[in-house]
């Protein structure tokens, strides 16, 4: 980049303002602008998550929605609960995936899954926890009901939307997949068979007539009524795994947050099957070192820290947080938001890359969070009826003494976890402004190898050489190295809301 340069085209995506109602992190401007039209309504910030999660299914309907899973972490200032909820997708009881040996090119043996089963189609499909995760968190902890948390999201469906930049580049790579199956080409693409491109208004009016069903009767329609038999009626017409039982079965589990701490600061973030607590070794490694003022010695010293967290990591065999996640997409979604009340919420949740199926007449997109797991057995990540694959998502908040002072999630496979630690270590171990540690240039270093932006190259290659890691350049300033959305608020209520650039993200204040 430039000298004075902008890497992010001049989007700004961040408001710094007095926070009246609250303030909302999200990936889309439209979902962000749902979270607000929740909170002016009188909702807390668990009804605003819940709010930009729906919405996000609809404006970015690849990366998560009603088939996805995932994690939230809340605090809830009348109850004093600080918790987690954990609605990931689950192996569906007849998964088993045929196997086969292979030789890759460099002459080593490899296991395959035989027509890439656990990766497309609809033995790809776990089990989808988002409507009872989202659903059960406004139950227990907002203040709004159903109808009129989801329906700003039901209203984009119905009515359409400006397709974003993010979406349509995931449509563009992902295209092969949209064929796969009738339904999902007729729902997500033109009626000529084109794909729908940045600036294109879309519409999903079945998705939005299931967004209906469920603010109506809630998620007991997606695990046992209209749309679970929709399901499990395409899943066996098709030799999917997933069956009625299956969805009957899925409950959403309250999981005790995994903690670190950091200049006297709390961290609180998504315990197992979340790689979250890595987050907080990342930190502490940090804490204990002195590290330079050069960006050179900052970029040392992070690096460091990430290969230590990663080695916690690969040691950790017996707990399925700390195992490789093979196939863990970066197409993720993570948003967030506080209350003037001081309640906060994060979610993450995703398809994964998703399955390429949409059930027939609903307009939902499947997951295909099978592929998280090893298709053998013998490790703690194989396929076993009804257990949740690990993750890198890592939804959390910080904490001053009782009061939450940022919310912070983002998606990215296990970039999430280091962007997330570099971001914390610019905005509170170097007093950076949030919104200009979300901007900063990242790297991310794991086993053998140090990947960075490209306009980074300069201090992160000679590093890779120090260190003896392989160098990998990241095209631009984009996705790739994570996307990452945060609120922080003051002790005096002021708040800043940070969408993150490379994803033309939006944070909000109102």
């Amino acid at each position: 980049m430039p000298e004075g340069g902008d890497a992010y085209a001049g989007w700004v995506g961040w408001e710094r303002a007095a926070m009246t109602r609250g303030a909302v992190a999200c990936g889309n401007p439209d979902a962000a602008q749902a979270g607000v039209d929740v909170l002016e309504a009188g909702g807390n910030a668990i009804d605003a998550a819940v709010a930009a999660a729906f919405a996000m299914g609809v404006v970015e309907p690849l990366d998560s929605g009603l088939g996805a899973g995932g994690f939230m972490t809340l605090h809830h200032v009348a109850t004093g609960t600080t918790t987690c909820l954990d609605f990931m997708g689950t192996a569906p009881a007849a998964a088993r995936y045929e196997l086969y040996q292979s030789v890759d090119p460099l002459g080593d043996y490899t296991i395959k899954v035989k027509d890439r089963a656990n990766e497309e189609g609809h033995r790809s499909v776990a089990v989808p926890g988002a409507a009872a995760g989202l659903c059960e968190a406004l139950e227990r902890f907002g203040t709004l009901d159903r109808r009129a948390v989801l329906a700003p999201a039901i209203r984009i469906a119905s009515e359409g939307f400006t397709v974003a930049a993010k979406a349509a580049l995931r449509m563009e790579r992902t295209e092969a997949m949209l064929d796969l199956t009738e339904e999902c080409r007729r729902v997500l693409k033109k009626p000529d068979g084109s794909l729908f491109r940045a600036g294109d208004r879309m519409a999903m009016p079945d998705y939005g007539r299931s967004l209906a069903a469920l603010a109506e009767h809630g998620p007991s329609v997606f695990h046992t009524g209209v749309l679970a038999a929709g399901i499990a009626d395409d899943m066996a017409a098709n030799g999917g795994f997933l069956t009625a039982a299956d969805l009957a079965g899925y409950r959403v589990v309250e999981r005790r947050p995994a903690t670190g701490g950091y200049r006297g600061l709390r961290i609180a973030t998504m315990s197992a099957p979340s790689s979250g607590g890595l987050v907080a070794a990342g930190m502490a490694a940090l804490e204990r070192q002195v590290i330079p003022t050069t960006v050179e010695g900052r970029a040392e010293a992070l690096a460091r820290a990430m290969l230590a967290m990663f080695e916690q990591r690969r040691t950790g065999l017996g707990d399925p947080a700390f195992v490789p996640v093979a196939g863990e997409s970066s197409e993720t979604t993570s948003l967030c938001a506080i209350d003037a009340a001081g309640n906060a919420a994060c979610i993450t949740f995703s398809n994964n890359n998703h399955s390429g199926v949409v059930v027939p007449g609903t307009g939902i997109l499947l997951n295909n969070q099978m592929r998280l797991f090893h298709a053998w057995q013998g490790s703690p990540n194989s396929v076993e009826p009804g257990k949740r694959p690990a993750s890198s998502m890592m939804p959390s908040l910080v904490f001053d003494g009782s009061r939450v002072a940022i919310a912070i999630g983002a998606s990215g496979a296990t970039r999430i976890v280091t962007a997330i630690m570099q971001i914390l270590y610019h905005h509170l171990g170097r007093g950076v402004p949030l919104e200009q540690a979300v901007r900063e240039p990242r790297l991310h270093a794991e086993e053998d190898t140090l990947m960075a932006d490209a306009d980074f190259r300069g201090v992160a290659e000679p590093l890779a050489g120090r260190l003896g890691l392989r160098f990998v350049a990241s095209p631009g300033r984009d996705p790739t190295m994570a996307s990452c959305q945060s609120v922080a608020v003051e002790a005096g209520g002021r708040a800043v809301a940070v969408g993150d650039p490379r994803a033309r993200a939006q944070g909000r204040v109102v």
